[in-house]
Order: C-alpha cells, then sequence, then structure tokens
C-alpha cells in the first residue's frame, strides 16, 4: 500500500492520542479489564503504521504500555514492576502484531481505500484476522506468566478468543474508517465520497455495535434466568413423563394378572419381560399371591414343580396374618433370593400393602437400599394390589371382589432418573431430591446446594413431584460461578455475531469501490442477454421451432386479423388446409428425424413458390395452412395450388432413401363458406379431407360437404383441437 510521501506532525499525533483515547473510552464497556469485544486501538495501530511506517512503532509501544499500566493503577490502586513487566509485553504484541499486517498488506499489494476487489477485500480480512491473533495470544501469555499461580499459569480461552475477536473487529471496522478520513490519492480518491460511502457507514457500525453490545449485557441476565426456568420446567415434565412410564408398566401388568384365573410362570415372565424393555430403573418386578397359614405347603409343594429348592421365607408378624409370597419374578437371575419371601412380614412394608388394599391404589414407599444395587444407590418399592371377582359370574354392580395379591415393583432412583437428567440438568447445575417434605430424608443428590438455595445465592428452583401416593421435592441450583462462566460464553456467542456482521459490512462497503464499474458493464452484459432470449422466447412463441413457419397461435392471429380486414373491406380471402400423403408410413418406416425432415423440406419449397404476402403456417404435424388475402379467384388459387403440388414432385433425398410425396389440399373462401374463423377452417379442414378421400390434389368446399364439417371453438383452435 503506497502511502502519503509528506504527512503532518498533526496527524501523527492525532492517530497517538486516538490509541490512547479508544482504549480507555472502550475499556469501559468491558467487565474484564483491557479485554473488550470492539478494540478500536488494534485498527488504530495499522492505520498509523500504514501511513507512517517504523516511525509510529515508538508512539504504538508508548500508548499501550501506558494505558495497561495506568489501567491497573486504576483497579488496584498501585503501579508494580509487575504491572510494568506484563504491559511491556503486551505492548510488545501490539507492536508486532500491526507491523506484521502491515508487511502483509505491502507484499500483496492491498490499498483498501483505493477500489479494492473482493479478492482484496478477502486477503485485508483474512490477514487481519490472522495477525490479530499474535496480540491476544502474546497479552494472554503475558497475563497467565505474571499474574497466574505458580503450577497453574493457564491461559484464559475466553479471555483468548475475546481479545482476537475484539482486536479483529478493531482492525477490520476502525482501519477503513480511519484511513478514509486521512489517505488521500491524488487524482483517484474524492474525500466527500469517501467519507460519506466508506468512513460515515463504518461509524454507524461501530456505534451500533456498542449500543448493541450494550443492550446485550443487561438482557444476558435476564435470558439466563428466562433459560433456567424453561429448562427447570423441562426437567419437571420430563421427570413426571419418565416416572409415569414406570407406573403405567406396573398397572399394565396388574391388570394383566387381575384377569388370570391362573397365574403361569412362562407367561409372567414373557408379559413382564416386554413391560421392562427401555425402562432400566425396573431392578425388580414380581407376581406375590395372597396366601392363607394353611395353604402354605400346598403352595411349597406346586412351586417346587418350576423350582426345586423353592421354600416361603418371612415368619407372619401376626398369628392371623396371610402371606403374600414372591411366587414369580423378573429378571430371575438378579432376584433368586428374593423368591418365596413374604413380604407381608416387613412391618414397613406390611402398612403399605393395607394402605394399597384399603385405598385401592397403588403405594410407594420410603427410599431404601435395594439388595440387587450397591451401597448407596437408593431405591424404593410400589405395591399395586390385584382384586378378583369374588363370583366371575356376577357382573351386577353389587358383585363382590377380594385381593388376590400384589404386583411389586422395585426401582432404582438413579435409573429412572438418568436419562432426564442427561437431557436437561447441564454439568453446571445442582440436583437434590428429598422425600416427605423433609430435606434430610434424601433421594437424590448433594444436600450441600440446599444451604445455597437459602441464601438465595444464583438462580433455584423447586418443584413437588406426587407419585404412588408419595411426595418427592426436587431443587435445581445454579451457583454464581456458573453464571459468571455462562454469561461470558454468551458474550462469546455475541462476539461471534459481531464479527460475522463486521466481515459482511466490510465485505459490503469495500467491494462497493472495486466492483462499481464492474457492475455496470454485467448490468449492461445481461440486459443484452436477456433482450436475446425475450427474442428467442417471442420467436419461439408464434413460429414453428423445426420448419421456422409460423405456428398456430401466429396464423390464427393473422387469420382473424385478416378476417377483420376483409368484413370492413367487403373482400374476400381463402384459406387452403393441407397435409401429406402417406407421411406416417414414412415416419414409422424411416424413423422420426428423417419424418422432421421431410419436413423442413417441404416448408422450404412451400415457402419457395409462394408470395410475399402470403401466409404459410405449420399447425402441427403434417398439417400446413395458406392464407391468400386480396380477393383471389378461382384461377388464382388453383395457380398457388399447382405450385404446392408441382414443387413436391421432384424426389426428397432422406439418407439413402428417394421418395416422392404428394399433398391433400382443402380451400375455403371467406365469405361464403364460412362467416366466422371457426367456420372457415372447419371449411377447409372438411374440404381437405375430401380430397385426400376422393384422391385428388385439391378440394374446393361445397354445399353437399357443409354436412361433414366439424366446428370447434377458436380455444380450442388455438391448442390444437
Amino acid at each position: 500500500m503506497n502511502v502519503e510521501p509528506h504527512l503532518s506532525k498533526s496527524k501523527y499525533l492525532f492517530c497517538f492520542l486516538l490509541y490512547i483515547g479508544s482504549a480507555c473510552v472502550f475499556a469501559i464497556f468491558s467487565p474484564q479489564a483491557q479485554i473488550v469485544s470492539l478494540w478500536p486501538p488494534a485498527g488504530v495501530a495499522l492505520v498509523g503504521c500504514l501511513l507512517f511506517g517504523y516511525r509510529f512503532l515508538p508512539a504504538l509501544f508508548v500508548g499501550s504500555l501506558l494505558f495497561n499500566s495506568g489501567s491497573a493503577v486504576w483497579h488496584e490502586g498501585a503501579l508494580s514492576l509487575t504491572v510494568l513487566k506484563a504491559s511491556a509485553l503486551i505492548a510488545v504484541g501490539s507492536i508486532i502484531q500491526a507491523w506484521v499486517n502491515v508487511r502483509l498488506l505491502r507484499y500483496f499489494h492491498i490499498n483498501i481505500v483505493d477500489a479494492p476487489s473482493y479478492a482484496q477485500v478477502s486477503f485485508f480480512i483474512l490477514i487481519a484476522l490472522g495477525c490479530c491473533l499474535i496480540s491476544a495470544a502474546i497479552g494472554n501469555a503475558s497475563l497467565a506468566y505474571f499474574y497466574g499461580e505458580v503450577g497453574q499459569r493457564q491461559i484464559d480461552w475466553s479471555n483468548l478468543l475475546t481479545w482476537w475477536g475484539g482486536d479483529f473487529l478493531g482492525v477490520i471496522l476502525v482501519a477503513p474508517l480511519l484511513l478514509g478520513l486521512l489517505f488521500r490519492l491524488p487524482g483517484k480518491s474524492d474525500p466527500k465520497r469517501l467519507l460519506r460511502s466508506l468512513s460515515m457507514p463504518l461509524l454507524i457500525i461501530i456505534a451500533a455495535f456498542q449500543m448493541t453490545q450494550q443492550f446485550f449485557g443487561d438482557s444476558i441476565v435476564t435470558n439466563m434466568e428466562n433459560n433456567f426456568i424453561l429448562k427447570a420446567e423441562a426437567l419437571e415434565n420430563n421427570f413426571k413423563r419418565d416416572v409415569d412410564s414406570y407406573t403405567d408398566a406396573l398397572d399394565q401388568l396388574t391388570v394383566w394378572v387381575a384377569h388370570q384365573e391362573q397365574v403361569n410362570k412362562d407367561d409372567f415372565l414373557t408379559y413382564s419381560q416386554q413391560l421392562m424393555v427401555d425402562l432400566p430403573g425396573i431392578k425388580g418386578i414380581s407376581w406375590n399371591p395372597l396366601i392363607k397359614p394353611n395353604e402354605v405347603a400346598a403352595f411349597e409343594h406346586n412351586m417346587q414343580q418350576n423350582y426345586p429348592d423353592f421354600k416361603v421365607k418371612g415368619t407372619p408378624l401376626a398369628p392371623a396374618d396371610p402371606l403374600v409370597v414372591v411366587q414369580y419374578i423378573q429378571p430371575l437371575a438378579s432376584n433368586e433370593e428374593a423368591l418365596g419371601y413374604n413380604v407381608y412380614s416387613h412391618p414397613v412394608r406390611k402398612k403399605s400393602m393395607q394402605m394399597a388394599k384399603n385405598l385401592r391404589t397403588n403405594i410407594a414407599t420410603d427410599i431404601i437400599q435395594l439388595v440387587q444395587l450397591e451401597k448407596n444407590d437408593p431405591g424404593f418399592l410400589i405395591f399395586s394390589p390385584v382384586f378378583q371377582s369374588v363370583d366371575p359370574t356376577d357382573d351386577s354392580m353389587g358383585s363382590y371382589d377380594s385381593l388376590k395379591g400384589f404386583v411389586v415393583g422395585g426401582f432404582q432412583v438413579s435409573a429412572i432418573l438418568d436419562r432426564s437428567i442427561r437431557l436437561n440438568v447441564q454439568k453446571y447445575m445442582g440436583l437434590y431430591i428429598y422425600e416427605n417434605g423433609n430435606p434430610a430424608e434424601k433421594v437424590y443428590g448433594d444436600i450441600g446446594i440446599l444451604a445455597a438455595i437459602e441464601a438465595e445465592e444464583g438462580l433455584n428452583h423447586q418443584f413437588i413431584m406426587k407419585s404412588a401416593q408419595h411426595e418427592w421435592t426436587f431443587n435445581l441450583h445454579v451457583p454464581k460461578s456458573a453464571i459468571t462462566a455462562l454469561q461470558v460464553n454468551d458474550m462469546l456467542s455475541f462476539l461471534a455475531v459481531q464479527v460475522l456482521f463486521g466481515v459482511l459490512a466490510v465485505l459490503i462497503t469495500l467491494s462497493a469501490f472495486g466492483y462499481h464499474e464492474r457492475l455496470s458493464r454485467l448490468v449492461d452484459s445481461r440486459t443484452e442477454e436477456l433482450k436475446r432470449v425475450n427474442d428467442q422466447l417471442h420467436h419461439y412463441a408464434f413460429y414453428d421451432s423445426l420448419t421456422g413457419l409460423p405456428n398456430r397461435r401466429l396464423f390464427l392471429d393473422r387469420l382473424k386479423q385478416a378476417l377483420a380486414l376483409c368484413q370492413r373491406n367487403k373482400s374476400e380471402l381463402a384459406l387452403l388446409y393441407m397435409d401429406l400423403n402417406g407421411f406416417k408410413i414414412v415416419n414409422d418406416s424411416l424413423g422420426h428425424e428423417q419424418g422432421d425432415r421431410l419436413l423442413i423440406e417441404v416448408s422450404r419449397r412451400f415457402d419457395a413458390v409462394l408470395r410475399h404476402s402470403d401466409t404459410l403456417a405449420r399447425l402441427g404435424g403434417d398439417e400446413f395452412t395458406l392464407l391468400l388475402p386480396d380477393n383471389p379467384d378461382q384461377s388464382d388459387i388453383m395457380s398457388i395450388v399447382n405450385k404446392l403440388t408441382e414443387c413436391l414432385k421432384e424426389p426428397i433425398i432422406l439418407g439413402d432413401t428417394s421418395l416422392v410425396i404428394e399433398n391433400s389440399i382443402g380451400v375455403a373462401i371467406f365469405p361464403k363458406d364460412g362467416q366466422t374463423l371457426v367456420e372457415l377452417m372447419a371449411a377447409a379442414d372438411t374440404a381437405m379431407y375430401a380430397a385426400k378421400k376422393q384422391s385428388d390434389a385439391v378440394c374446393f368446399y361445397t354445399e353437399n360437404l357443409k354436412t361433414k364439417a366439424s366446428f370447434t371453438t377458436v380455444h380450442e383452435l388455438e391448442n390444437g383441437a
């Protein structure tokens, strides 16, 4: 890029002060010291180096050092050697970035204000994108080294990306803006045009960026709260859906058992296995019939046919208590020890079963440690009562039923909740579930988040879920540290949008200079091309694509005009309707390509023997029409007919075949043979078919042919009827 040979000291000082001033002003919008999402000093540094070369490097170093050290003093209240070292290293990074950028622009001969091409603008953007990583990497490495704790000196990648994006936007937006104000090309650049077309649009974009960033920052918290509520509500719905899917499976098995007179082992295992598909939280599902004390021996004997070692275990709590024995259980491999266990022998479970019977509904136990699960992996049981009719034949309203037994499900809490947690609970969310309204009765999660919830720190959401007459309280929590991290991520998303919009703005604005003349030529070229296309479309619309003769539409239009003229002048015209005899045989025997060549040659011969005032048209296939205006008499018509007949007597050569083809011609005269276009066309067509039938070359329409004329409409004629 060529620069002005003589630049005043005032511009040099202006660039230096603008570098420091823009850094101070834009740093106000950043919550993290020097890191902002739009950093104009990077663009000022590039412009200074483009205009003044290496002479601007000292000013750039001093300006960066003053700002960074002054910012540290402002925030920390003191200036230390560490701050000076870090600020000096950041200043060196700014110098390297600006100088490398300048050298690359000059190497590729890119002048971004001298009507750059699209490729040049693209190179300018790509070079800026690569170079701006230099200062971001050196600056963040400096901060990590001088301010990080020993052993934990790691680059903050969020800061690195923000720094990189801010410098990149500063270069591609601010550099063209300032060059449009300060740089001049004698005889080429118009200051007013540059101000209007380049500097002002970019200034508006920068202002819009800053206002949008301010608004976006204020709305981040609100959006985060709304998103958290939406996720929490989605989680609540998913939890309820998942729990319902497990209780529904239990209910289906209960209904199935209730309809069985005797529960068969194989049928039970098959049906229960089908219900457990895609429900990993079911660790055991069993059928537990009600057994009277005097029936135990018979029950054991019957079960030993399937399970030789089967024994009823669990002494009844009261002598009169019945037994609720595990008869079948699925899966058997992990629950074999439960076979024969009298569930009614446990006081807490006895109470749950009594409640289930009295309420005639499912009842869940409190959280317990299932024997199938590892320690500290909570679970619970649900008892589903099964009733049977005392008299199966009695279906009246007054019929009685009795308790048949219980379908019991053993459920693993973590497996039930796992899918919903994976889908809805982000890694930054804390979840704690307790039961019976008592925070101490843990179901799932870390109880430690309750303290943060009580202190109203971060974001919190609570909901209660009831199932099987049991109540669980869900507590969701997002800590402050996670909120801060999310805000940074949201700002990175906003920065990505800013970068994309900035790139598009620069591409559009800068490319307009170089493309103006090219676009004008392109418009002219496309205009001519469209004109040619329109002429072709017009030709195809009114002329036959094969023979070049007027087609049906154009012929009917000319016939209408000729009829109107004859009606005004009280004159006559003749309409000849022609087709080729034996054309179909030629087409079928020699092929369509030879048939097309025949039509082209016939059309050429017809056209060669006609007058300029006559209108010859091809209606389609081998049908031709000829319009003879200006009061033709019969001798004129016959003269034309003879020419049309004679011109076909010379053989037509089609490849290796020579043939002579004849035509049949029907003639109708306006107005005696037809008063309208439709009547005249029908008359000529009828006459033509009469000529073909009589093996004559020509036939004039007469009174005795009227009954054979087929009349149709103009619309049908135009569409080839």
